[in-house]
């Protein structure tokens, strides 16, 4: 962390055109321009008995006037649809010598056993509080055993300086973050700004055998008992600041870290290491600074990375990462998908990432008590196959809310009956709306205007859907897409149009080659639905075309790329000269 939140900008940037995803809804939404609001955290209880499948969520909270401030715990018994306060978790200590109101960086943990004294389904909230003069940072740790209605103060389980006076920011502690090791202990992970001079900060975690009551490093980071205070990323560059941890543990025992790395020359990327020994050792060590996670097609994460792992995807299942900001790669620029990206992976994987839309984008604000997008939160549902996002964003008659929906996971089978607006696509040009299960796009121009869903990192694939031209000549569907842009051919990928009198189908790569095309019988009328059936597998593309809602004649074709162009990628629609609409979207595996 760079410098106390309060004191940081919104961040507010200007980045290349790309049509907003529809907006979420709202975890909780601030009364008055007086609460800051950022940095959400959402469980679901999983080890609680008949509670199971609640959805209990905090945020980072403070009063800009001065005034006590307090996490706000918040409980939804419907998957996010409504949401309900169940308690204020105040300071313990306020009138003690320690008036806080700013109420940082909270992370909440569900014991999924019985740890020392506390039974499975106890659960912990862990936060960094502090004094409004910014003079020291804490870690204190509540419990709660009635899933979240009251809590109980425990400790001050570290405690550090503030965010400014050191000669690289400060030497305070920040972002704490609370996993299973595999040991079977309860860990903390979290940014330490303390070794100053050595380092400006550096990644390190403790450990407790009891539950959180003791820990192996007291609270100034000195020993208490083995191993102490582990350090898990420390740069030999003494201006190198690794922060903002977050832990995934797969089924085979493998946990993988993801952070950011700012620092003189950097810009906050997000870094990902293995540990093979249970949270032992990560990577080579300490000095071991990571594999940058960068996609296929030139983004990376920038700032406040959120890492969680999935069973779907494959045998390892996926990993899935979301971040502040996404960039590209080389000119540091925001690319389209700034503040709207979930990177994906196979855990197996060496390779590139892929990247699918967050089911909504936080609207960007100069208002810097409401920090978009800080630190986005991940939580998957029981299978794994979609993702609920959750951040803080622009809404509410007091212009912030803490804003949630759900996303599609970048698994198939995949849907979108648009029920939800033009959540989970991201539009490229064009003028996008939905009704009635329809997706439109009604400016039309020679753009090439599109917008894409899915996942860049899907290979072979079927996509079914309906296409009708409301004016103009052309309109169609995207396929493995990827480097999306604004502009009639921005797009790496194949298209399948129609028009008034054919079903073609062509490349685009910055410029269009036409590949193959086949008369409609009887002609395409305007305002008429005409369904589409496409199957790409391997260097094959196979696309059939019919009347949607009268009988007509079904007509074919066939292409073998020699070259194999594009083996992976996106969906999308896609107009041309036209205004069009789509609908009855779905996408299966090939096979």
């Amino acid at each position: 962390m760079a410098a106390l939140i309060l004191a940081a900008t919104a961040g507010v940037a200007t980045s290349p055109s790309a049509s907003a995803n529809a907006p979420g809804g709202s975890m909780y939404t601030r009364a008055s321009a007086n609460e800051f609001l950022a940095y959400s955290r959402v469980i679901r209880l999983e080890h609680s008995g008949t509670a199971n499948g609640t959805l209990i969520g905090t945020f980072e909270h403070a009063s800009l006037d001065g005034t006590a401030s307090g996490f706000v715990i918040r409980a939804s018994d419907d998957d996010g649809a409504t949401w309900r306060t169940l308690t204020t978790v105040t300071d313990p200590l306020t009138g003690a010598g320690h008036p806080s109101d700013q109420f940082w960086q909270p992370f909440l943990y569900e014991l999924p056993k019985q740890m020392g004294a506390y039974p499975a389904g106890t659960l912990l909230l862990a936060g960094n509080i502090a004094p409004s003069s910014q003079a020291r940072t804490d870690f204190v740790l509540w419990r709660s055993t009635d899933q979240g209605a009251h809590w109980s103060y425990q400790d001050i389980v570290q405690t550090g300086g503030g965010g400014s006076g050191a000669p690289h920011g400060g030497s305070g502690i920040w972002e704490p973050f609370l996993t299973e090791d595999g040991a079977g202990r309860l860990a903390m992970y979290f940014s330490d700004e303390r070794q100053e001079p050595a380092h400006a900060q550096i990644i390190a975690h403790m450990v407790s055998d009891d539950g959180g009551a003791t820990w192996s490093a007291n609270p100034d980071g000195s020993t208490n008992f083995a191993p102490g205070l582990v350090a898990d990323v420390e740069s030999t560059s003494d201006t190198d600041r690794p922060g903002m941890p977050t832990v995934a543990t797969l089924p085979d025992g493998r946990m993988v870290m993801a952070y950011e790395l700012c620092g003189d020359g950097r810009n906050c990327e997000a870094h990902t290491k293995t540990s093979t020994d249970g949270g032992t050792t990560w990577g080579s060590g300490p000095s071991d600074l990571g594999t940058e996670a960068v996609t296929s097609d030139g983004r990376y994460l920038g700032s406040s990375p959120y890492l969680v792992w999935s069973p779907q995807g494959g045998p390892s299942g996926e990993l899935l990462l979301t971040g502040m900001r996404t960039r590209f790669t080389g000119s540091n620029d925001f690319a389209p998908e700034d503040q709207q990206a979930v990177f994906v992976k196979d855990p197996d994987s060496t390779g590139s990432w892929s990247w699918t839309p967050a089911p909504f984008q936080p609207v960007a604000t100069s208002d810097t008590s409401c920090k978009t997008n800080y630190s986005p939160d991940l939580l998957l549902d029981s299978t794994g196959a979609t993702f609920r996002y959750t951040t803080a964003t622009v809404g509410g008659a007091a212009g912030c809310e803490e804003g949630t929906a759900v996303g599609n996971a970048a698994v198939l089978p995949y849907t979108s009956d648009f029920a939800n607006g033009t959540s989970g696509w991201i539009g490229y040009g064009g003028c996008w709306t939905t009704s009635g299960g329809v997706l439109s796009e009604t400016c039309g121009g020679d753009g090439g205007n599109k917008s894409i869903a899915g996942s860049t990192g899907w290979t072979d694939y079927r996509l079914s859907g309906d296409v009708r031209i409301d004016s103009g000549s052309q309109a169609g569907f995207v396929v493995r897409a990827s480097d999306p842009a604004t502009g009639a051919d921005a797009l790496d990928g194949y298209y399948v149009g129609v028009s008034a009198t054919s079903l073609f189908l062509g490349r685009q790569n910055g410029g269009w080659t036409a590949l193959a095309d086949t008369p409609v019988p009887g002609g395409l009328t305007t305002g008429a639905w005409y369904h589409l059936d496409v199957r790409v597998a391997g260097c094959t593309l196979d696309v059939t075309g019919s009347p949607a809602d009268s009988d007509g004649q079904t007509v074919s074709l066939s292409y073998q790329d020699p070259d194999c162009t594009f083996t992976h990628g996106a969906i999308g629609v896609r107009d041309q000269s036209t205004t069009a609409s789509w609908r009855n979207i779905s996408v299966t595996s090939a096979n």
